[in-house]
């Protein structure tokens, strides 16, 4: 079918002149990869522009109602058993998504941040999940993170994210529209480089270490015209919650990202610290019931250890006592002071 054929066919739906066959065509066609695929390179193309004559903004909700009425009054069963498998796969998802928003865009190139599409990818049950976002940036997410990114940077004057958690970005580089990190109270500006964030809501500090390139921090929401806060590489910038402090230091920046390849770095940690990472990496609750531990310099390299293996590793090299509880399928990791 011709890129024309395909554009008249959105137009008859949209306009309520589609016939039978030109209905089922429309759905074989978007129900493909290679259909999905083809209808994104028309729109980035922009072949739909201005080829529709209203401006009536149309939702998922809405454009499902017309179409399965379409059906009903057609009293098409063939179509309606179409209709119900299609609503229950991701397709009739994209479907759903993707017509609406991209009539839109075409319809208001100016406004198009209204219909923006947002996904978040959360990692719980794994240590680390690598991630391409939208435009090239690759993303290591560490376990007990999230990230919350748009489905296309095209259009927008930045490539923004917001990120929970740890993780590691290798930006790609673009300087005509900086990558920014929403980290809260924080947030940072790079327009291609690699750097480590962690920013998690039980921490007082939010910590930023750059291996290449240059990471500007800035308070708030991001303006072209804040006043920024400079890193270059090896070293490590702290921001302590609801103080507005910066402190900015040099650092081994292998010991900050080494776990991206499976490999944790302590060096003379304060056990507290450490615990609350191996909780994380292990996906374990952590109580700790001795204040000493919170001031116990730890140092280890841990690779391919299992969990009973950490806690044997922590008791022959600590002067605390430690037990593994499991209680309604939460494992928890409790260290006493040892008598």
């Amino acid at each position: 079918m011709k890129s024309e054929n395909k554009i008249l066919l959105l137009q008859n739906f949209l306009n309520g002149n589609i016939t039978d066959n030109e209905l089922k065509d429309l759905f074989v066609w978007l129900n493909t990869e290679e259909g999905s695929l083809e209808y994104k390179k028309l729109f980035d193309e922009k072949w739909f522009s201005n080829k529709f004559e209203t401006d009536k903004d149309i939702d998922s909700s809405i454009l499902f109602s017309k179409i399965k009425a379409r059906m009903e009054d057609k009293q098409l069963a063939a179509r309606k058993k179409i209709f119900i498998r299609l609503r229950n796969t991701a397709a009739i998802f994209i479907l759903g998504l993707l017509i609406p928003v991209v009539y839109y865009k075409v319809l208001n190139p100016v406004k198009e941040s209204k219909g923006l599409i947002y996904f978040k990818e959360s990692l719980s049950n794994e240590k680390i999940r690598k991630m391409t976002l939208p435009d090239g940036t690759n993303v290591w997410l560490m376990s007990g993170s999230s990230i919350t990114y748009p489905g296309e940077f095209s259009g927008s004057k930045t490539r923004s994210v917001e990120l929970t958690g740890e993780a590691f970005f290798d930006v790609r580089k673009d300087s005509l529209c900086p990558f920014i990190v929403k980290l809260g109270e924080l947030g940072l500006r790079v327009t291609g480089t690699s750097f480590n964030v962690m920013n998690y809501g039980d921490e007082e500090h939010v910590q930023v270490v750059l291996c290449n390139g240059k990471v500007d921090l800035f308070k708030g929401e991001y303006h072209s015209d804040n006043r920024f806060v400079h890193l270059v590489p090896g070293q490590l910038g702290t921001y302590t919650k609801g103080k507005a402090e910066f402190r900015i230091r040099n650092v081994d920046v292998a010991k900050y990202t080494s776990w991206i390849d499976g490999t944790l770095l302590f060096r003379d940690d304060p056990l507290s610290e450490v615990l609350k990472k191996l909780g994380r990496w292990y996906n374990i609750e952590v109580e700790v019931k001795d204040p000493e531990a919170s001031r116990f310099p730890f140092t280890a390299t841990i690779r391919n250890e299992n969990l009973d293996q950490i806690v044997d590793l922590l008791k022959y090299t600590t002067p605390f006592n430690y037990s593994v509880v499991t209680t309604d399928g939460v494992t928890k990791l409790v260290i006493r002071k040892k008598l």
